[in-house]
């Protein structure tokens, strides 16, 4: 896929409660997930792809969850995270947003989301 035909899939799949994308290269040695926004801010015209994936909150959450397990709880608009920092385990509460379940997921793949 190029960088045109990415830009045009999202733009004609992406409904209002989808804000990632999960991506592959075309010789599927890579997976990788971000935010659509930010992903297509990073994308370039030489860009290709093997393909995407556009994926809900629930659908980042459970992908997250693979990760941490329960050092991740839900709790209404609430994420409470459990991590480990330079003076031991730290509990986080955070909105449940976007961006925080990827920073979450972030940290907790250690940037290889196909490790687990």
């Amino acid at each position: 896929m190029t960088a045109r035909e990415i830009n045009k899939q999202i733009e004609e799949q992406r409904t209002e409660n989808q804000h990632f994308v999960k991506w592959w290269r075309k010789e599927n040695d890579f997976l990788d997930y971000d935010l659509i926004d930010r992903f297509l801010e990073n994308l370039s015209s030489s860009t290709e792809l093997g393909g995407i994936e556009l994926l809900t909150m629930d659908d980042m959450w459970s992908e997250l969850q693979r990760f941490a397990g329960t050092r991740v709880k839900k709790s209404g608009d609430q994420v409470e995270w459990e991590h480990h920092g330079k003076t031991g385990i730290h509990t986080q509460v955070c909105m449940y947003t976007p961006e925080t379940i990827m920073a979450i997921f972030d940290v907790e793949s250690k940037g290889n989301p196909v490790g687990a």
